[in-house]
């Protein structure tokens, strides 16, 4: 937690991701440049059962070599017992929770002006003074100052076991932010945001893909807004595929339980020997080859 009592999180995005780098240089257009207000990940806040939430908030090596991290009572945007693992453009909220799961998903627009214009795309209602959890006002940690935040409103709100928003850091946060960094006030990017808490001596750098299981509605109401900004997303039967700059989500039925299924990372650096980790009944943290690891949640 580099010495803070708690995390002052703002929500922003993340400027250009490896999905551009890569996209310019072969000479196709970003995913971003196809999108009217161009979204990435800012973060998940996922569910899971109780003895495995116990075995990663008590595990030496999420706590010390992993990623930087909030363990206990955690502060709002998602208030609530649980563990926040920070990477250099998005991070990672688990919490202990029964079934059904809930599941988070926030994303964050990178231009100036943007939620405005998502605005003018469908209905929305504000979400900046409120958690994903629907906590109430934000208390200790300046999000109402630091974002904009909406969610989806009337036909396209997601059920109770759904959160889904959409964040904007304002432009006093980050006239604010420019006082300590000397960068320009037009730099919403999450790796400027999340600087003072990312620890790049730890492995974990930024999520590249999620596998969630949630209400088939959710999945239609979530895919349905996003193709609205152009977002590319692939039905896949009853569940769809999304692709945003360096991360894909794929949402699926819930036909085997609710909650998350997989995560990936990006990695700092490579962990010697490839090992594996277990966390729970079935749950397991699988490292390389290479610059990546993968979180299984439904290991037989």
């Amino acid at each position: 937690m580099r010495g803070r009592g708690t995390w002052d999180l703002g929500l922003g995005a993340w400027g250009m991701g490896r999905g551009v780098i890569a996209a310019l240089a072969l000479g196709v257009a970003p995913l971003s440049a196809q999108q009217k207000v161009p979204l990435v990940l800012h973060h998940l806040v996922l569910d899971v059962d109780s003895v495995t939430w116990n075995d990663i908030a008590h595990s030496p090596f999420i706590r010390d070599q992993f990623a930087a991290n909030e363990t206990g009572y955690l502060n709002p945007p998602d208030a609530g017992t649980g563990i926040r693992l920070m990477g250099k453009y998005s991070y990672l909220q688990l919490m202990p929770s029964p079934s059904p799961a809930f599941v988070g998903i926030m994303l964050a627009a990178e231009r100036a002006g943007g939620l405005a214009t998502l605005r003018g795309q469908g209905a929305f209602q504000d979400a900046r003074q409120t958690s994903v959890r629907g906590h109430g006002e934000s208390q200790g940690v300046r999000v109402a100052e630091l974002s904009d935040r909406i969610r989806p409103a009337g036909v396209d709100s997601a059920s109770p076991r759904v959160g889904f928003e959409l964040l904007q850091y304002t432009t006093d946060a980050a006239r604010r932010r420019s006082s300590i960094d000397s960068l320009s006030e037009a730099n919403r990017s999450n790796v400027r945001f999340f600087a003072e808490y990312f620890d790049s001596g730890k492995f974990f750098s930024h999520l590249t893909g999620a596998t969630l299981a949630i209400p088939v509605d959710d999945i239609a109401r979530i895919s349905r807004v996003l193709e609205r900004d152009g977002v590319a997303v692939t039905h896949d039967g009853e569940g769809a595929i999304i692709k945003l700059d360096g991360f894909t989500l794929h949402l699926i039925p819930p036909y085997r339980g609710a909650g998350v299924k997989q995560l990936q990372f990006a990695l700092t650096h490579a962990a010697p020997a490839n090992p594996n980790y277990r966390f729970g009944p079935k749950s397991q943290l699988r490292f390389g080859p290479g610059l990546i690891a993968v979180w299984d949640f439904d290991v037989k």
